[in-house]
């Protein structure tokens, strides 16, 4: 944004007085979270030690952080991106709260001459948040912040245009949330940076782990792989189970409730009808595409996804499937509407016209201000007669108040297919005014002198007619869905009832064992994000539900082309998942099978001393080659990474046959071929620094440590 180039050099108010065109200025309205948040009172959205974030603050922190996102990205946020912004502020205001506890305990503190420091060297990540005060170098620019302050104190109390304003109060509060998350970060890591350096390295220690990681072995191996082992040679008892429950009973520790809920989802898609419909509604566009009547007019009549931009753009800016079918038209091809499976889409492209344009641009741009429109005419047509007469356009700008200096500004700033029509004309003002001439424009009710320096970097780009459809359903098709689903439900009243006739209905009914309210949707999962609009859904089966229960109908997804009925099937208090859990009972199941069919392998390799003795035994012969201490052996039969191998084969001597090795999916007869150490020339300050390094990973993993003595309270699902 010229904006952002300007404000480095202090001379950002000519481009927000000129051309607001290129700056995201973000208002700060009140948006639903605040409304929710002002109409909910002090409620609590969760707790980490027992501190509350009330639903106030946290709508706040979710409002700052999305002003944030949407500058750095530079538009709004989907409804997904807007989910993440929210899990970004959880798990931050989480993991800061967790090592301010640790922090307090200790004394730890982020001192002033320590945020003087921070700001002076410029590297801390918190700076990404204000990209208009970073430096060339990827550093931030303090001089640059505090030149914005100067003049925006300066300003103070004198009428100014309203973007200008708007701008300033922007910029201020970008800075005010920047300044408390460089705190933030700064505690974070004087705590790291203590933590790590708790963990201490040796010479003999860094000798070992030089070794561990260079000395290579070469074996042969005999497996015997438990899968080659029948079920029905071992029998797994409950007794069993329990046993193995007890030994790897802190998988099952459950932080929070959870629930094993199942549900019905119904996605309505386009009859029949409607396609022909829509194929109908389309062949009619082609028809005045093709007649040559205004893109502009019959695409935005349209339900296009793409609108008409009528200025010359990139075809990287469209969609994909758009993308190369421009790349391949020529100049006035019309391709006939066609569906794009990918994106369940229909499509219509015409191209225009293509043209070679610059991808950067050197300009200046001078504000005309005067009283009033008729004015304003006036002084601008004064000030263009004077530049075309030989006056110099820094001596004009110093008589305006406004800098003079010139800023590039590439495509990649301006490209979009929803430009307004002001910014498009701005664009090919750019594009086509005369080099190092002058142009008089008026955008948005404004006056402007604009003049193009220099244009660089020429590529082929196009103004196109893109017509981008989604094959939607009609009321008729939804509201027969719906009769449809409604009719199921009233016929079928239980859980049971539900999960034995959905499939002859033409339903599926869909498990999700150990469900989290942190999912925040039905069917969310880790990235997964589940179905969209489905948190009444959420609140039904944490707060209201009851085992067995059926939901009512929802009526959910993007486009509300969702019909959704959840049942919750068993609730999962907090502390440990029971042995006999559907789950729980196949992971124990498994292992308990390993360890028996392990004792099998065992009788039937007992005695065995060489690799032909244990082949025939039924054992599966391979080699294995530059095996490492600090990695694992996989014999390629098995698959399975096996701990016990890898020692075995890195402590016997060469020629040395082992005893039979009794590993986690196989048991094994490996002899020592040879054994290498590498040509890489012992460290130890080297060595000591990637040890040291390396504890980096167990300060990232402290924080689930101490989460779990936290006593985390998540109450997201409920706003």
């Amino acid at each position: 944004m010229a904006a952002l180039q300007k404000i480095r050099s202090n001379t950002w108010i000519i481009a927000i007085m000129g051309v607001g065109l290129f700056l995201f200025i973000l208002t700060m309205v009140l948006d639903q979270n605040t409304i929710s948040a002002i109409t909910s009172g002090g409620r609590t959205v969760g707790e980490v030690y027992g501190k509350s974030l009330s639903q106030e603050e946290f709508y706040k922190m979710v409002n700052e952080a999305s002003e944030v996102q949407k500058f750095r990205s530079g538009g709004s946020l989907t409804d997904e991106q807007t989910e993440q912004v929210r899990d970004q502020v959880w798990n931050e205001f989480v993991s800061f709260e967790l090592i301010k506890h640790e922090c307090d305990k200790l004394g730890l503190i982020v001192t002033d001459e320590e945020v003087k420091q921070a700001l002076r060297e410029g590297t801390a990540q918190s700076f990404q948040n204000v990209p208009m005060f970073m430096g060339q170098d990827g550093r931030f620019n303090y001089t640059a912040l505090q030149g914005f302050f100067k003049q925006a104190k300066e300003m103070k109390g004198k009428q100014v245009d309203s973007s200008v304003a708007e701008q300033i109060a922007t910029i201020n509060s970008l800075w005010a949330y920047t300044e408390k998350q460089l705190r933030r970060e700064l505690l974070m890591n004087k705590y790291q940076a203590l933590f790590v350096t708790s963990f201490t390295s040796n010479p003999v220690s860094a000798k070992v782990a030089f070794n561990d990681r260079t000395v290579s072995t070469n074996t042969q191996v005999a497996a015997l792989p438990f899968a080659s082992i029948s079920d029905k040679e071992v029998k797994v008892e409950d007794s069993d189970l329990k046993a193995a429950y007890d030994q790897y009973k802190e998988l099952f520790r459950l932080d929070n409730e959870v629930r094993d809920i199942k549900y019905i989802d119904v996605n309505v898609t386009a009859s029949a009808a409607d396609k022909k419909a829509l194929n109908n509604e389309m062949n009619v566009i082609f028809g005045k595409l093709q007649a040559g009547e205004d893109p502009a007019a019959v695409i935005n009549a349209s339900k296009s996804a793409v609108r008409f931009a009528n200025v010359p753009l990139s075809t990287s800016v469209f969609p994909s499937d758009i993308k190369a079918e421009l790349d391949s038209m020529g100049a006035g091809a019309t391709k006939a509407p066609y569906l794009n499976v990918q994106d369940n889409t229909m499509n219509i492209v015409k191209v225009i016209s293509k043209v070679q344009a610059p991808d950067s641009i050197l300009y200046r741009a001078l504000p005309v201000q005067a009283a009033d429109a008729k004015a304003a005419g006036v002084r601008a047509d004064s000030i263009l007669n004077a530049l075309n007469s030989g006056a110099k356009y820094a001596d004009i700008a110093k008589k305006a108040g406004v800098p003079s200096d010139s800023s590039w500004i590439a495509a990649s700033q301006f490209e979009s297919t929803e430009i307004s029509a002001d910014n498009a004309k701005f664009v090919n003002a750019l594009y086509n005014a005369p080099l190092k001439g002058y142009t008089q424009l008026e955008i948005g009710g404004n006056k402007i002198i604009l003049q193009v320096l220099d244009r660089k970097a020429m590529k082929s780009k196009v103004v196109a007619a893109v017509v981008k459809i989604p094959v939607d359903f009609s009321k008729a098709t939804y509201d027969a869905a719906v009769s449809k689903f409604n009719r199921f439900l009233a016929e079928n009243h239980s859980l049971a009832d539900i999960v034995k006739n959905a499939p002859k209905a033409g339903y599926q009914v869909i498990d999700q064992d150990g469900f989290s309210s942190s999912n925040r949707h039905i069917g969310g999962n880790g990235q997964f994000p589940g179905i969209a609009g489905s948190k009444d859904a959420v609140r039904w089966v944490f707060d209201t539900a009851d085992e067995g229960e059926l939901s009512p109908l929802y009526e959910v997804g993007e486009a509300n082309n969702h019909l959704l009925v959840v049942a919750l099937d068993k609730v999962y208090k907090k502390g440990y998942m029971p042995w006999d859990n559907k789950q729980v009972k196949e992971f124990l199941t498994a292992v308990v099978k390993s360890q028996k069919k392990g004792e099998v392998a065992a009788k039937k390799l007992a005695g065995v001393k060489t690799i032909e003795a244990a082949k025939a035994k039924g054992a599966v012969v391979d080699s294995l080659n530059n095996v490492t201490f600090s990695g694992y052996a996989v014999v390629p039969a098995v698959g399975t990474p096996e701990p016990m191998l890898t020692a075995a084969i890195s402590t016997a001597k060469v020629g040395q046959t082992t005893a039979p090795i009794i590993g986690t999916a196989g048991a094994y007869v490996a002899k020592i071929v040879s054994r290498n150490k590498g040509t890489e020339k012992f460290d130890a300050k080297l060595e000591m620094n990637m040890t040291q390094r390396s504890y980096m990973q167990a300060a990232q993993q402290v924080l689930g440590a101490l989460a779990r003595k936290a006593d985390i309270v998540d109450h997201r699902y409920k706003f």
